[in-house]
């Protein structure tokens, strides 16, 4: 089974992972919200692979301990494919991160997403190289476009790639295309077949 990776943000201590872990594609996202934190600024409706988890009450660690709680029953449940990572800031994180990864599971504390970044700029651009020289070309025209313009539901892609094959030689068909850059998570559709980029 294909690796996948469970995220779990400590959004008093790491806010900004919440939008970089949506623009990068984990299977799952826990968000740990505490008390005195109202609400994130992020449109979090149809974002189906998401949990927000709201702690009630005010301590100490308390956010801590809600979330080495859904570690542990992650842990348990899921699957021998998934790896974890813990969004946070805190290094008090690294012995039990250890002891999980003792257990035989992939887990590792994220604690900026500055530098994560400029690594997966650079992931993607050993990722693009292997792609075929007509996906290539066509995503080189995609990056072109204004964000703002680009199209921003299903339909709508097809044709414009459709619109730019018939200047390739290629023998791929406009919906095999959409599939590709899904594939390699260049692209990503929700159920509402509304497309994000992530080029």
């Amino acid at each position: 089974m294909e690796k996948e990776t469970w995220c779990f943000i400590d959004f008093e201590n790491l806010p900004s992972a919440l939008e970089y872990a949506i623009g990068n594609n984990y299977a799952r996202i826990f968000v740990f919200l505490g008390s005195q934190q109202k609400k994130v600024n992020i449109d979090l409706s149809k974002l189906t692979t998401l949990e927000v988890i709201k702690i009630e009450g005010v301590g100490k660690n308390n956010l801590d301990f809600h979330l080495i709680y859904y570690l542990g029953k992650c842990q348990v449940n899921a699957g021998n494919h998934v790896e974890f990572a813990v969004f946070s800031k805190d290094t008090g994180w690294d012995r039990l991160i250890q002891f999980i990864q003792k257990e035989g599971r992939t887990c590792k504390r994220i604690s900026t997403t500055g530098s994560l970044k400029k690594a997966v700029q650079i992931a993607k651009v050993v990722q693009n190289a292997e792609l075929p020289t007509d996906i290539q070309a066509i995503l080189k025209k995609l990056k072109k476009l204004n964000k703002a313009k680009r199209p921003k539901q299903v339909d709508r892609l097809t044709n414009h790639i459709h619109s730019i094959i018939i200047s390739l030689e290629t023998t791929k068909t406009a919906p095999q295309i959409v599939e590709i850059l899904k594939q390699h998570k260049l692209i990503s559709i929700d159920g509402n077949k509304k497309v994000t980029y992530t080029i």
